[in-house]
């Protein structure tokens, strides 16, 4: 049972529901009361091949997708403290897609069937392997400071529940954790990824995404867990509630706002 947790500091970005006038309830086309369709692409460029080339075809892929009428939120995030999973393969960089899951359906519809999508599509997969999946996203908070930059610093933690923890309790808990948010906090969007369709071996049941302006931000972050109680939150969700793989990081740029 999926259950909509709202939480929204990744960010990732975008994220859950919650009733509190400081939260953004739409942002980039996306209603954040609600779940949304985000497809994770993780990418890496074939042999001879030059990072150029995939942003001209990316590029072209955003035109398409205005003249379609099918624009989805787009970001490319890029390592930059990263350590891979065992059971995942290598990947350079990574493209989120967010959107209403019924523009996503019809993206993809439009993308296999008219011809320019086709061509599009082929001129793609000859530049890069990309590993694609469909997931849901909710956003529990997001700070209308980060959802305009065009930049940010995004991290990615992936977690399951401890034996006898339900989505019920889980829920309660980052209801607690939204409730007793500072708001000097450097984190600027709390998201929660569920995994999807195409993620299989997943490292976890979901995954964290906290979004910070800069590295700033981040390190302010990084300064409450060392010197202040920060790693005694950690280690309390972790004993009580979920284990987690550890935090990612990552740079992300804004590839596209929908209606911009």
């Amino acid at each position: 049972m999926l259950i909509k947790l709202l939480i929204s500091a990744f960010l990732l970005f975008c994220g859950s529901v919650v009733a509190d006038d400081q939260v953004t309830k739409r942002v980039a086309g996306l209603d954040l009361s609600q779940g949304n369709s985000l497809q994770m692409q993780l990418c890496s460029l074939k042999p001879g091949k030059k990072m150029k080339d995939y942003k001209a075809n990316f590029d072209a892929y955003v035109d398409w997708s205005k003249k379609q009428g099918v624009e989805t939120f787009a970001l490319r995030l890029t390592p930059m403290y990263h350590s891979q999973p065992n059971n995942q393969s290598g990947y350079e960089w990574i493209e989120l897609l967010a959107a209403p899951f019924e523009v996503s359906g019809e993206a993809w519809d439009k993308w296999q069937t008219t011809k320019e999508g086709q061509a599009l599509n082929e001129d793609w997969q000859s530049i890069a392997d990309c590993s694609v999946s469909l997931n849901p996203i909710f956003t529990l908070y997001a700070d209308e400071t980060i959802t305009a930059k065009d930049t940010r610093i995004i991290t990615m933690d992936w977690c399951s529940r401890l034996p006898g923890v339900s989505y019920d309790h889980l829920q309660d808990k980052h209801d607690g954790m939204l409730a007793n948010r500072s708001p000097d906090s450097p984190v600027k969007a709390w998201s929660i990824m569920y995994t999807g369709l195409g993620m299989r071996n997943a490292p976890g049941e979901y995954m964290h995404m906290l979004s910070f302006s800069d590295n700033a931000g981040l390190n302010a972050y990084m300064n409450n867990y060392a010197n202040n109680d920060g790693w005694r939150q950690r280690e309390s969700y972790q004993t009580s509630y979920a284990t987690c793989t550890g935090q990612n990081v990552y740079f992300a740029e804004v590839l596209n706002r929908p209606g911009a």
